[in-house]
């Protein structure tokens, strides 16, 4: 739930230089910047969080980083509907997202490619970040941080029913997060045995 601040002082810019030439969009991406601060403060409160409001702080990150980058990032979401009620822990796709914009776009000159997609298979629901950046390994992830501090929040909310997966390909790499597909079903059901 951490927020950088280059990131806020990057957003700022970008955005303080679109109000001369674009004062409706600057006034979006105020709103989307928002929106994911509002979502980073309440994350800190939340066990798990619905794959729907997820992604779409993902997208809301993604629009403010296009903001910066211009034409250097380019993106696609596509998680089918059926699985937006899916529960995950908070920020987890963003992290992953994030860390696909620092390492995979941001040093790049002609920029990269990220997309995110979801499916279900076998009573799990696979959320996969890819991006066609230099990719890297588990012995990489600096423990506390990024993408070690996800592996723990996904252990600490489904146990061994939940995992990070780093697969690296030829053409760049992909994180995959799987969680239990019936895990959004079990919670609202909790929630109306006890309502």
């Amino acid at each position: 739930s951490r927020i950088h601040p280059h990131f806020l002082f990057n957003a700022l810019n970008s955005i303080s230089s679109l109000i001369p030439e674009d004062p409706r969009r600057a006034e979006q991406l105020i709103g989307r910047m928002a929106a994911l601060l509002r979502f980073s403060l309440d994350a800190n409160q939340s066990g798990l969080v619905p794959l729907e409001r997820e992604m779409k702080i993902a997208g809301d990150y993604l629009e403010i980083e296009t903001a910066r980058f211009g034409g250097r990032l380019r993106y696609r979401l596509d998680v089918p509907e059926e699985l937006m009620q899916t529960l995950v822990p908070p920020l987890a796709v963003q992290t992953v997202v994030e860390n696909a914009v620092k390492f995979a776009v941001a040093p790049r000159r002609e920029g990269g490619w990220i997309e995110v997609t979801g499916r279900a298979e076998d009573g799990a629901v696979e959320i996969e970040i890819a991006d066609d950046g230099p990719g890297f390994s588990s012995a990489a992830l600096k423990p506390g941080h990024g993408l070690d501090l996800l592996r723990q929040r996904l252990a600490a909310g489904f146990g061994g029913r939940a995992a990070l997966q780093l697969r690296p390909h030829a053409g760049g790499m992909k994180v995959a997060i799987a969680v239990p597909a019936h895990a959004g079903a079990e919670a609202r059901h909790a929630d109306s045995l006890r309502g």
